[in-house]
């Protein structure tokens, strides 16, 4: 299934870090700027989904390859952004945490990988100097390696 829709993916490196609200704020920027933005929430929550409807007053939907499978994930993606003119999708924990410590199972990396979806890195530099770059180039590497998204 190719999919044409501009997108992108909020991951985190961890949870907490603020991926809610970054995703948000992109949400509501887009909209400010008369853009239909459709929003999305990997995995099975429904807290965050509604921030995103307030905002883009349209239902935000859940990604999760668990519950839907692969082609449940291509079919939902591709059939609620037909009248958008972009998706912003939020992701769930750490980029790469999932169900399993040895695959991208279940996590924000299957979704980017999935949609071929670039991803914007949101991560919580209290406490942290020149680590923040190494966080954020271990993320660029095991994205662009094995993994085929960009980060």
């Amino acid at each position: 299934m190719k999919l044409e829709k501009p997108r992108i993916l909020v991951a985190g490196v961890a949870s907490d870090v603020g991926k809610t609200t970054v995703a948000t704020g992109l949400m509501a920027c887009f909209r400010k700027k008369g853009l239909r933005v459709q929003g999305f929430k990997v995995g099975p929550d429904f807290l965050d989904p509604t921030y995103h409807s307030l905002v883009t007053q349209r239902a935000s939907r859940n990604l999760d390859t668990w519950l839907m499978g692969e082609q449940g994930v291509l079919e939902t993606f591709a059939h609620s952004t037909k009248d958008a003119d972009i998706a912003v999708i939020e992701g769930v924990m750490g980029l790469f945490d999932g169900s399993s410590a040895k695959s991208d199972e279940q996590s924000s990396a299957e979704i980017a990988r999935l949609l071929n979806t670039p991803v914007l890195l949101v991560l919580d530099v209290y406490a942290l100097g020149r680590s923040a770059a190494a966080l954020v180039a271990g993320c660029v590497h095991m994205g662009q390696g094995g993994y085929g998204f960009r980060v």
